[in-house]
Order: structure tokens, then C-alpha cells, then sequence
């Protein structure tokens, strides 16, 4: 397969955009920033009912002239339906946050019951504004998404001067995942997602036999590519690293296509129970001291990329913070005995960032206390997942053993040189300084 070279120069692609890449991400961020700020500042905050639903119909707007089908654009928007049905209850059915707010109140009398139902009417403006305000995030980020070839945030990024692991392990593995052509998609789609339904079937069996050797098929898989790739002149240590992330992200998006929890909302973050495994593995086999955060983004711009997540642009969040918290904790998770309730400990670690979506909507939102029972909610089976995780973790680490003792033993041999290195330079400072002084001293003392 020939490699698509990325140009900064704009290409038409399939819905006649023509914008270039960078601008594509810089309007992303600057529509994100926009609709939370402007209800912050006391000199927009009286046309925030002006500015968030124009900046909401520009979206649209944008969906629509790329022949963006209103099924397509309404699909996303339906994921949210609890969550604005819980937003705006807290606001509505709950009494004002201070009994000095002013709120307007309605006092509603329920038909043939005595009952007397308070209707907040203030708070349903508020809710009813950050409803907006999530969907135009969420239609920003579908619109960046669907108006592209399917490679338009990968060069975007590129242009922003990334790290080098991020992106040319973000482009090889985009290229293995099928290049952009949609029936070969499909078709790799569902060989990945059979493959790892029959890892799954092994692991209720207690046989790790399968996630292990799909973790080595990736990685092999990529390396082999990532060496037939002329246009690729990396050093030795970042063409390692960029298999090995790239094989564990191959991995993890094989395990995001499975639904065999499909729309229960009690069970949200079971995938950790095979995705804390992964990143830890990043993070032990990489020279790179941030393995696990660089096979998190690429799986949360995959993601975003496939349209998967609720929250648009901040689900990218979900993917990258687990990665962070294990590769911080790595160090001291390395010094520590390989046993199974340590790594328990780091999958509960791990689990706390993978509400991070959830956690920084609210905060953006500038929402009442009653609305962070959302994501201490979800946070619940993720803590629950993330602790059996480090069962899973233990057997995987002890399979994929040698390549983690070359990697480690490869460290080791830096970290002894240097200081080597540096008694050699000082050794000869020292044999070469005593001439000096000694000519020095003599010339003094004679031409005293």
C-alpha cells in the first residue's frame, strides 16, 4: 500500500472541503473555548442567549452544506439524552442554590393530587443554555470529524510541532487500520472485532493465552510495517517506541469496537478491565518516559476520529489521563514486588482519570454541586474495573517478560555510562589541569 503523504497544501476531499488542516483543529479549540467562556464574563454574559445558539446553528450549518444526512447529526446528539434529562432536573425540580439568588419559581399544583410541585424557571435557563452549550461542542467536533478525508486532524496536529512518538505512531497506525476506504474498513472492522471477541471468550475461560498473543501479533505487525517504510528515518530507539505504541493502539481500538455491554448506563468503564493492561505495557516496553499517555491520545483521536464518546473533542480526555497517571506512577510501580495488588492499586489510580470527560464538562459548565453526582456516578464501575485490572496486568507483563528486561536492561546500561562518561571527563580535567597550575606558579615565583 502506497503511504499517503501529508501536504500542507489544502486537497479537496470527498465533501468538497478544501480547508487546510491546522485550521480545522485551531477552529475546534477556538468554538470550545467560545461557548464556555462567554457565559463567564459579565460583558457577554447578557448575550449568551445570542452568541451560544449562533455559534450551535453554525454547526448545523456547516453539517448541512457538507451533505451531512440530519440522522447522522441527530445520532450523537440522542447519546446525550440522560445526561440533559439530569441536567435540567437539577436545575428544575431542586430549590435554588442560595435562597438570595432570585431564581422565578412556579409553584405548580398536580392535577387530582394535594401535591404542590416548585418549577425553577431560572434554572431551567441555565440548563437549558448548557445543553447548548454541550451540543455545539459535541456538533464542533462531529463537524471537523465528517468534513474531512478522514486524515485532516492527524496533518492538523502534525502542524502544532507534537511530540514525535504521538505523531508518527497517530499516522502508522491510522495507515494499519485501513487508510480511509470505507468497504476495506468495514472488512477490517470486523476481523478485528472477531478476534477480539474470541480473546474475550478465552479470558472468561481464564486462558491469557489470546490477549497475549494479539498484544505480540500488533506489535509485530507494526514493526514489520513501520521497517518497509522508506519515507521513515527514525532513530533506533523512536522506531522501537513507535511500534510497540502503535501495536498496543491497534489493541485497544480492537477492544473499543466491542459491544458486549451494549447501552447499559450501569456499567460504563468495563473496558478497562483490558485497557489498563495495555497501557501499562506502553509504559514498561517504550524507552520513552511517556508511553502510556502516547498510546492514550492515539487511541482517544482514534476514537474521535470513529465517533465514538459522547462529549465530542473533551472524550479525548477519557483516553489520555489513564495513560498519564500510569506512566507518572511507572517508576515507582517498577521498584515495587510483581505482585497483583499493586497493580490493583494503580488500575484504581488509572480509573479516577478516566472520568476526567465527565469531571471537566461540569467544571466548564459552571454547574450546581447536584450535577457532579454525574461523574462520581460513572467513576463507581470504573474503580470497580480498574482494580480487577491488575489481575489481568500481572499475566501479561510475565508473557511479554524479555522484551520488558531488554528495554529496562537498555536503561540500565545508559544510566551507568553517564556517570562513567562523566568520571572520564573529570579524570582528565584533572590530569590535564596540574601543568598548568604548575607553570603558572612557577612563573610567579620567578618573576617575583
Amino acid at each position: 500500500m502506497v503511504r499517503e503523504k501529508i501536504s500542507e497544501t489544502p486537497v479537496p476531499d470527498q465533501n468538497g472541503s478544501t480547508t487546510p488542516p491546522v485550521l480545522k483543529v485551531l477552529y475546534l479549540l477556538a468554538v470550545t473555548a467560545g461557548t464556555f467562556v462567554v457565559p463567564v464574563f459579565a460583558a457577554t454574559r447578557s448575550v449568551r442567549w445570542f452568541i451560544i445558539p449562533v455559534l450551535l446553528a453554525l454547526q448545523v450549518g456547516i453539517l448541512l452544506a457538507c451533505r451531512i444526512r440530519i440522522s447522522e447529526i441527530a445520532r450523537p446528539v440522542w447519546r446525550l439524552k440522560w445526561f440533559f434529562l439530569f441536567l435540567i432536573g437539577c436545575y428544575v425540580l431542586l430549590p435554588p442554590e442560595s435562597p438570595d439568588a432570585g431564581d422565578l419559581v412556579l409553584h405548580w399544583h398536580l392535577p387530582l393530587l394535594a401535591w404542590q410541585l416548585a418549577l425553577n424557571l431560572t434554572g431551567f435557563d441555565r440548563a437549558a443554555l448548557m445543553c447548548l452549550q454541550v451540543l455545539t461542542l459535541l456538533l464542533a467536533s462531529t463537524a471537523v470529524r465528517a468534513t474531512g478525508s478522514g486524515r485532516d486532524l492527524v496533518a492538523g496536529l502534525q502542524a502544532l510541532r507534537l511530540p514525535e512518538l504521538f505523531v508518527h505512531s497517530l499516522d502508522h497506525a491510522l495507515e494499519l487500520l485501513g487508510g480511509g476506504k470505507k468497504s476495506r474498513q468495514r472488512g477490517r472492522k470486523g476481523a478485528r472485532q472477531d478476534g477480539a471477541l474470541a480473546t474475550i471468550k478465552g479470558l472468561l475461560r481464564g486462558d491469557i493465552g489470546g490477549l497475549v498473543q494479539t498484544i505480540r501479533t500488533n506489535i509485530a505487525r507494526a514493526a514489520e510495517y513501520l521497517g518497509h517504510d522508506p519515507e521513515r528515518r527514525l532513530s533506533p530507539r523512536l522506531a522501537h517506541d513507535v511500534g510497540i505504541v502503535t501495536g498496543v493502539a491497534l489493541c485497544m481500538a480492537s477492544i473499543k469496537l466491542l459491544k458486549f455491554l451494549p447501552g447499559l448506563p450501569f456499567a460504563p468503564g468495563h473496558k478497562a478491565l483490558l485497557l489498563f493492561p495495555l497501557y501499562v505495557l506502553a509504559s514498561r516496553l517504550t524507552y520513552s518516559r511517556w508511553g502510556g499517555t502516547a498510546a492514550g491520545s492515539i487511541m482517544g483521536v482514534i476514537a474521535l476520529l470513529q465517533g465514538d464518546g459522547r462529549f465530542g473533542v473533551l472524550d479525548v480526555l477519557r483516553h489520555v489521563v489513564p495513560g498519564l497517571v500510569i506512566d507518572l506512577a511507572g517508576p515507582l510501580a517498577s521498584r515495587l514486588p510483581a505482585w497483583a495488588l499493586g497493580y490493583c492499586f494503580l488500575g484504581l489510580a488509572a480509573a479516577a482519570g478516566r472520568v476526567t470527560t465527565e469531571l471537566v464538562l461540569v467544571l466548564l459548565l459552571g454547574a450546581r454541586a447536584e450535577v457532579y453526582l454525574f461523574p462520581v456516578a460513572v467513576l463507581v464501575p470504573n474503580l470497580l474495573a480498574g482494580f480487577l485490572s491488575g489481575f489481568v496486568t500481572i499475566p501479561v507483563l510475565r508473557a511479554l517478560a524479555p522484551l520488558d528486561a531488554k528495554v529496562n536492561y537498555d536503561r540500565d546500561a545508559e544510566i551507568e555510562t553517564k556517570p562513567n562518561e562523566a568520571a572520564d571527563i573529570c579524570s582528565q580535567e584533572m590530569a590535564a589541569d596540574p601543568p598548568k597550575q604548575g607553570a603558572s606558579a612557577y612563573s610567579r615565583r620567578h618573576g617575583q
